[in-house]
């Protein structure tokens, strides 16, 4: 069995000389030489890929087949898909300064997606006194729904905008008219928003809705802050928010239903803007790329540790190690029984590779 390499002897450049080992690594420049990658990790033997998925891991923190799938978003741009393909197409999740918005350097927060797509889901970990969040659909005919007083308790950012430099904005859609441009109040309220929020860093800000990439052409500008980008497709998404309405209201659904070809032609033509936004966040180096949830998914992400475990014993040679992994799956309350058959499976598996190898 050929010798593992430490982490201290692990070096990019010398694992892409050795024929044995394929890896797609983070420095591939082109389509081509990604696809040419992965080509080669396939032609290897299942051993071969083992280690060869070790290395990937202790590198990049994932193996081949996910730093694949994770480069691959980052060269959409070069997609032959056309440039509406988010219409019906759902796409990864986005989460560019995640890590910075975490650990507090970066204090607001723009939360990107169409209505229905789960943005309030996205943000649910963000909770509590020091995060203020503003849903942008919540600034339009304000004073229909909210009093000065009500806006003071929802927060200082939203009541000191409209009792301040936006007070003209704080109308009612019978109001509403007094403006030739309706878009006004949401570039005025994040430009705002973007003062206000340097001015208190002592808490978090999350700005959540569609408007931001619809006003706002060009992505650059946001590049100081997080932006979490979701998705999911606007049918998918529309769909999702028919159906939670019709469970209160179907008169309401159905109105919906009816204006969602008016919505759609408008996002449509502005989806060469989103298309714009995601392709600029994909190549950011600082920006988490996640699928969204669906069973395949959440399968994966399950089982991902363990296989990881199991890679890491066969390198070592270590068969007693993989046993324990296949008892402890049996036995686990937190693997599902398909998650536990892969598990199994791969154990026994890699067994059998231990057999097939040679020991120098």
């Amino acid at each position: 069995m050929r010798s593992v390499l430490s982490d201290e002897e692990l070096n990019l450049t010398e694992l892409k000389k050795d024929p044995d080992i394929a890896l797609v690594s983070d420095d591939i420049s082109s389509r081509e030489e990604l696809v040419d990658s992965l080509i080669k990790y396939l032609k290897l033997s299942r051993p071969a890929r083992r280690f060869s998925d070790y290395y990937s891991v202790k590198l990049f923190g994932c193996n081949v087949a996910n730093m694949f799938l994770t480069m691959s978003y980052r060269f959409k741009f070069e997609s032959p898909f056309p440039v509406n393909e988010t219409f019906f197409i759902s796409e990864p999740d986005l989460y560019y300064n995640k890590k910075a918005f975490d650990e507090g350097s970066v204090n607001l927060c723009f939360v990107i997606g169409y209505s229905g797509s789960g943005k309030s889901v996205l943000t649910q970990e963000y909770e509590g006194d020091g995060i203020e969040k503003v849903s942008l659909d919540d600034i339009v005919c304000v004073k229909d729904h909210y009093t000065l007083e009500e806006l003071k308790e929802s927060g200082e950012l939203l009541y000191s905008f409209f009792s301040g430099p936006g007070e003209k904005y704080y109308i009612s859609r019978d109001e509403r008219d007094i403006f030739a441009d309706h878009g006004e109040v949401f570039v005025r309220f994040i430009r705002y928003a973007c003062e206000y929020a340097a001015s208190h860093t002592e808490k978090k800000f999350i700005l959540e809705g569609i408007w931001t990439y619809l006003f706002f052409e060009e992505p650059s500008e946001f590049d100081k802050y997080a932006v979490f980008m979701k998705g999911t497709s606007l049918v998918r998404s529309k769909l999702r928010r028919i159906k939670r309405e019709a469970e209160n209201d179907v008169a309401e659904s159905m109105d919906r239903l009816f204006d969602f070809g008016v919505y759609a032609a408008d996002t449509t033509f502005r989806d060469g803007n989103m298309d714009k936004w995601r392709r600029h966040y994909e190549k950011m180096p600082e920006t988490e790329i996640k699928l969204e949830n669906n069973a395949f998914t959440t399968l994966a992400e399950n089982i991902m540790t363990e296989i990881n475990n199991i890679n890491e014993c066969f390198v070592h040679g270590d068969k007693k190690g993989i046993s324990k992994i296949k008892e402890r799956a049996a036995k686990s309350k937190r693997l599902t029984m398909p998650e536990k058959t892969i598990v199994t499976e791969e154990c026994k598996k890699a067994i059998e590779d231990l057999k097939s190898v040679r020991k120098p």
